[in-house]
C-alpha cells in the first residue's frame, strides 16, 4: 500500500463511533463456546447478517473450516457493524475480516483502513476478468481492489401472473409507457377513493427511490479523477423526466391516498403482509430474496419476474437496465491475522463457495463464469434472469463516493416533495448543489489529510496507530468525538 492509505486517522474512527450512538455497550465478544481448537489460528470474522442469511454464512464458515486443519475462522454476528468496525480498526483492535456492504468501500479506503486485495498473498487472480463488470466496479476504489464479494443482487420487476390474467394482460411492460398501462388497469379503488390494489407505486418498496433517473438513461454521479471531486449529476435533463413521471404517478394514483398507501406497507415488505404477497401491489421492483419469502409466506402464488421497464428512448432487450449492489468481505488494516484471513477471503471467492453462498441466500452470483449447476439447482425460477441482470452492460451501481448516505437522504426528500407537488426541476437542482457541495468538502478534507500523512512525521502510522479501543471509548463519552467526516 501507499504511504498516503496506510494509516486510519483517529479522528475518523471518532466521528464513526459518535455516530453509533450507544453501540459500545453492545460491542462483540466472543464467548468460551466460540475458542478456536487447540492448534488452529484463530480468524475473527464480523458479519452482519442474521437470521437464515447468517445461518447460511456461518455454514460457509463451517465449510472452511472443515476443509483444513491449520486456521478456525469464529463468525460473530455485530448489530451497527459499521461504525464498530471502523472504532475497532482505528483502536488497533479490529476483527481479522468483516462483512459490510459496497458502499462502505470508499469510506473505509479513503480513510487507510483496509487492506488492498492484491496486497494478500493468492489473491493475483481476483481481478476484472473473474467478477462482472458491476461487481468489480463495487469492489474497487481509486484503482485498487479493498473487498471479494460475498453475495450479490440485481433488481428486478416481479408480477402477479394470476392478477395479469385476469385483467388481460398477456406479457410483462418493457417500457414506462406500458408500465403506466398495466398499472392502471390492475389499480382498483374503495367507494371512498381510497386505493384498495395499486398496480405500481415507485415508493413500494422505498428502498430504490433513487433508482428512477437509471431507467431514463440518466445516472446519479459522475466519477472525478484520483484526488479530484466527483460531480452529483441527478438534475440532468433524464433525471428531471423520471421524477416528472413520478410526479404524474402521484398526480394520478393522487397524492395524498398514493402517500396513505404506500406508508401503510413501510414495516410490512418481507413479511406475511407484504403487498406482493397479498395481492395489494401486483408489480414491485425487488431483488431475488422474493422467492425465499414467497416460499414462506406466500407458497401459492403465481408470480414471475423480468428487466424493469425503461424509457422508450432507451429500450434495449439485449441489455436491460438494472441496479448491482453487494455484501462484501474486507481485510481490516490491523488484522493480526491477515494471512490466515486472506486464505479465508480466497476460499469465499471460489466459484463453488460464492455459488454455495448464492443459493441458500436465493442470490445470483457476482462471477463472470457461472456453473450450469448453479441455474439448474438454484431454488429461485427466475435466477437466469438475475444472472443475466448481473452481466447486463447497462447495470447501474450506487454512486462510489463516501458522500452516498447523505446523498441517498436528499434524495427520500426529494422524492417525497416531488410525490406531494413541489416543482421538479428546482428540487433536483437544489438537491445536487447541495450534495456537490457535500462532495467537495469531503474531498478537500481527504485531500489536507492526505497532504497531513505525507508530511507530518508528528502524524504517522506510528502515533496514529497507538490509540487503544479503550482510549477511543473513553474520549467518545467524554464528549471529545469530532462532528466531522470521517
Amino acid at each position: 500500500m501507499s504511504g498516503e492509505a496506510q494509516s486510519l486517522t483517529r479522528r475518523a474512527a471518532l466521528t464513526v463511533m459518535a455516530a453509533g450512538g450507544a453501540a459500545w455497550a453492545f460491542w462483540p465478544r466472543r464467548s468460551r463456546f466460540q475458542q478456536a481448537p487447540a492448534g488452529r489460528k484463530e480468524v475473527v470474522y464480523w458479519e452482519k447478517w442474521t437470521d437464515q442469511e447468517g445461518a447460511a454464512a456461518q455454514r460457509m464458515v463451517d465449510w472452511f473450516n472443515q476443509s483444513q486443519d491449520r486456521i478456525w475462522v469464529t463468525k460473530l454476528t455485530v448489530a451497527d457493524i459499521g461504525a464498530k468496525a471502523m472504532v475497532a480498526i482505528g483502536g488497533g483492535d479490529p476483527p481479522d475480516i468483516v462483512g459490510l456492504w459496497s458502499y462502505s468501500i470508499p469510506q473505509y479506503a479513503e480513510a487507510g483502513a483496509l487492506l488492498a486485495v492484491d496486497t494478500l498473498a493468492g489473491a493475483g487472480h481476483l481481478n476484472e476478468s473473474y467478477y462482472t463488470p458491476a461487481v468489480w466496479q463495487l469492489l474497487t476504489h481509486e484503482g485498487k481492489q479493498w473487498a471479494g464479494v460475498s453475495t450479490c443482487h440485481s433488481l428486478a420487476l416481479y408480477y402477479n401472473r394470476a392478477m395479469f390474467r385476469e385483467a388481460g394482460i398477456d406479457r410483462p411492460p418493457r417500457t414506462i409507457a406500458e408500465l403506466d398501462a398495466c398499472a392502471e388497469r390492475l389499480t382498483r379503488r374503495e367507494s371512498d377513493g381510497r386505493l384498495r390494489v395499486c398496480g405500481f407505486h415507485q415508493a413500494i418498496p422505498d428502498w430504490w427511490v433513487y433508482f428512477w433517473p437509471f431507467v431514463f438513461g440518466g445516472d446519479l454521479y459522475e466519477p472525478g479523477a484520483r484526488g479530484t471531486p466527483g460531480r452529483a449529476t441527478v438534475a440532468s435533463a433524464e433525471g428531471i423526466k423520471a421524477f416528472e413521471w413520478v410526479s404524474r404517478t402521484a398526480e394520478r394514483l393522487g397524492r395524498v391516498p398514493g402517500r396513505a398507501f404506500a406508508s401503510s406497507f413501510n414495516r410490512s415488505i418481507g413479511s406475511a403482509d407484504d403487498p406482493f404477497f397479498n395481492a395489494r401491489v401486483p408489480m414491485i421492483m425487488q431483488g431475488p430474496w422474493t422467492a425465499n419469502f414467497a416460499r414462506v409466506y406466500a407458497p401459492g402464488l403465481e408470480y414471475a419476474a423480468a428487466a424493469m421497464p425503461v424509457d422508450e428512448a432507451v429500450y434495449d432487450e439485449a441489455s436491460p437496465i438494472t441496479l448491482i449492489e453487494a455484501d462484501v468481505l474486507m481485510v481490516p488494516k490491523g488484522s493480526p491475522n491477515a494471512e490466515a484471513a486472506a486464505e479465508f477471503l480466497l476460499f469465499t471467492q471460489r466459484r463453488d463457495v460464492h455459488e454455495r453462498l448464492a443459493m441458500e441466500q436465493c442470490k445470483p452470483s457476482g462471477l463472470r463464469s457461472v456453473s450450469e449447476r448453479f441455474e439448474s439447482e438454484h431454488p429461485h425460477p427466475y435466477i437466469a434472469l438475475h444472472n443475466d441482470l448481473m452481466q447486463s452492460s447497462r447495470a447501474r451501481i450506487q454512486p462510489r463516493t463516501r458522500a452516498w448516505k447523505q446523498y441517498n437522504d436528499m434524495m427520500i426528500a426529494a422524492f417525497e416533495a416531488v410525490w406531494g407537488g413541489a416543482d421538479v426541476g428546482a428540487e433536483l437542482r437544489r438537491v445536487e448543489a447541495r450534495v456537490q457541495e457535500v462532495i467537495d468538502l469531503s474531498a478537500e478534507r481527504l485531500r489536507r489529510r492526505r497532504e497531513a500523512r505525507l508530511g507530518d512525521p508528528g502524524e504517522g502510522p506510528q502515533r496514529r496507530g497507538a490509540a487503544t479501543t479503550q482510549e477511543v471509548e473513553a474520549q467518545r463519552w467524554s464528549g471529545a468525538a469530532t462532528q466531522e467526516g470521517a
